[in-house]
């Protein structure tokens, strides 16, 4: 079979690649070009290098994809468009959707390919509709940067890594890569350094002629900020002009519209419902009646029970069995039942 494989250049997606050639599977890496350089985490002709080298191993056609144009449109702009309405965004999501099972998707399946693979850790279940579940063991579940996914596209893509223990995968990468140096995985936004964010929001949005305030969950100015697209709910850093003799201090609430930067004890940051837009149900229709389900509101929180109800206007309420700590706008709301990932949401408005 004639498949596609998202190449990175990193670890999982070579492996991915590496597993299906040994399967005999005619193989096809492609490769997104999408970072500026500027930002970048990991220099964009370091990646290039390390999938031309996965593509010598192997034996396989390269291809290389050109979408800087549209994912500095499409998620670099909406990336500081959310910062700048006080949210906090999660391009993973956004990049997984519109790039990796959108544009590569796309020309993988317009150039003969019957599948796309990538070394995401998840599985996929065939049926009448197909089901993403996450994968055996579930200790590595990257499902929740894939909620997004068309629900179309998911019965035509592969996850090899999917149903391998650890211990087997780092087995197997010495079996079948032996001596692949991979560039060091990135612990943010891909396009991003730890240092690039701020040198983005700067390149990005105008900071304000005079310092915002902060203030308490009462109103009481405590500090200044330079500008509050500078933080993110739950953040407890650059609060030190504020902190005086309080304890730690937690941004609870961003307010663009004021500039003005809201925080308050830990125990503040907890809620119990709040609203979520642009639904994709991948796994199950989308429901009439209220559901209950596994939620997770952040990549590292844990999954908390509670009812999904169908709102009139396409959004979902989500009210959780008990308060969860800090539900933040713009990012990610994912449902789950056992290990099914049914859909997924973007928080908006949090009601306490």
């Amino acid at each position: 079979m004639k498949i596609g494989v998202a190449l990175s250049g990193g670890k999982d997606s070579s492996l991915a690649a590496a597993r299906l050639v040994r399967e005999g599977h005619q193989v096809v890496g492609y490769h997104l070009l999408l970072s500026p350089e500027r930002y970048s985490a990991i220099p964009p002709s370091v990646q290039a290098g390390k999938v031309r080298e996965i593509g010598e191993r192997l034996g396989i056609e390269i291809r290389f994809i050109d979408g800087r144009e549209a994912f500095r449109r499409e998620v670099m702009d909406a990336f500081a468009a959310a910062y700048r309405a006080g949210e906090t965004p999660n391009p993973c999501v956004l990049c997984n959707r519109l790039f990796k099972f959108g544009l590569l998707f796309e020309t993988a399946e317009a150039e003969g390919c019957r599948k796309l693979a990538t070394g995401h850790y998840a599985r996929t279940e065939d049926g009448v509709r197909p089901r993403l579940l996450k994968p055996i063991p579930p200790c590595r579940d990257e499902t929740y940067f894939l909620f997004a996914i068309p629900p179309g596209r998911l019965d035509r893509l592969l996850f090899p890594l999917g149903g391998i223990p650890p211990e087997d995968i780092r087995k197997l990468s010495r079996e079948l890569l032996p001596g692949f140096l991979p560039p060091p995985v990135s612990q943010e936004a891909c396009f991003l350094s730890r240092t690039g964010l701020r040198r983005f929001l700067e390149d990005s949005l105008p900071r304000p002629e005079e310092p915002g305030e902060i203030v308490d969950v009462s109103g009481t100015v405590l500090g200044e900020h330079p500008g509050c697209h500078f933080y993110t709910v739950g953040q407890r850093k650059g609060l030190s002009s504020a902190s005086g003799k309080r304890g730690p201090l937690y941004v609870i609430r961003v307010v663009p519209e004021s500039n003005r930067v809201v925080v308050g004890e830990k125990s503040d940051l907890r809620a119990r419902r709040f609203r979520a837009v642009s639904p994709n149900w991948l796994s199950i229709p989308p429901p009439d009646d209220p559901i209950t389900a596994w939620t997770k509101i952040r990549y590292t929180h844990p999954e908390a029970e509670s009812r999904i109800t169908p709102r009139e206007d396409g959004s979902l309420e989500i009210e959780f069995t008990s308060p969860q700590e800090a539900p933040t706008p713009g990012q990610a709301a994912v449902f789950y039942r056992h290990d099914v990932l049914l859909g997924g949401a973007w928080i908006k408005t949090v009601d306490g």
